[in-house]
């Protein structure tokens, strides 16, 4: 086995783990229907961040980097999108309190 699949493989592996990492929080996100604990600011860093690694590995041609990118893009896209379902109802519950 040469070098090269090695460390392909090693990228791989983290890229997996990285973006496993947030499926519990979507999972709790999407279970409590609430979005009180998450923070907008970091979520939008954290994408801004992914977006220009992206773009980065595109240019690059990194396959093991564009698809552990995408595959985070999309995940902490969920939990953006469900920050935006869930958060304006947190205020909501807390309004009428």
């Amino acid at each position: 086995m040469s070098i090269k699949i090695v460390f392909e493989f090693l990228g791989i592996t983290g890229s997996l783990i990285i973006c496993g990492s947030v499926i519990p929080q979507v999972i709790r996100t999407y279970n409590t229907k609430s979005a009180h604990d998450l923070s907008i600011i970091y979520l939008m860093t954290l994408m801004t961040g992914l977006i220009l690694l992206t773009a980065y590995s595109v240019y690059v041609r990194d396959l093991v980097f564009i698809f552990g990118n995408v595959l985070s893009l999309l995940s902490i896209g969920i939990l953006i999108g469900l920050w935006k379902r869930y958060y304006y109802n947190d205020l909501h519950i807390k309004i009428k309190r």
